[in-house]
């Protein structure tokens, strides 16, 4: 046994180094690791410094709840968002909104939500394509076919969704 600064060697143990590959890719995955921080710093200040609309003022804005539960509110932005509502809490509401999107396009949004729920409209909302001929065969068989023994069967429900499916061809 040899004795050097404190350290014991004994012959039969020896040393064994990493793979120089695994080194490199250790010391690769250290910098990204270090690096990664300032990357998503860098990236979120080009995010905030390209968003026009992170000064935008509120130029109105109005709300009135009454006694009777109906209400309205509007409001106006200096990036040009505008948007309004008027309705009734918990029963209905109708309003629209309008803005600038990104590319330069304006966008004008209407709704009605009441008891069927959530109904948007605007150019800019995807349409609803036209019904596979498979589809209205079925409705059709059913309208010459109708249920005899169901009470909730509504015809003139079914007629209106053939007439609405086939206006769509």
């Amino acid at each position: 046994m040899i004795v050097m600064i404190g350290t014991i060697i004994h012959p039969q143990h020896h040393v064994r180094r990493p793979h120089p590959g695994l080194m490199k890719q250790l010391n690769r995955a250290k910098k990204v690791e270090m690096l990664t921080p300032f990357v998503i710093a860098a990236l979120a200040a080009v995010a905030v410094a390209q968003n026009p609309d992170a000064e935008a003022q509120i130029l109105s804005s109005d709300s009135s709840v009454n006694p009777d539960g109906s209400y309205a509110w509007n409001y106006e932005t200096s990036n040009g968002i505008r948007a309004q509502e008027e309705g009734v809490g918990g029963q209905s509401a109708q309003g629209s909104a309008s803005w600038t999107d990104r590319d330069g396009t304006p966008i004008q949004l209407t709704y009605v939500a009441d008891e069927n729920g959530f109904q948007p409209q605007g150019a800019h909302l995807p349409r609803e394509g036209p019904a596979p001929a498979h589809v209205l065969k079925t409705l059709e068989f059913i309208r010459a076919n109708p249920p005899k023994d169901d009470p909730n069967f509504n015809i003139q429900a079914l007629e209106a969704e053939i007439a609405r499916l086939q206006a769509l061809q």
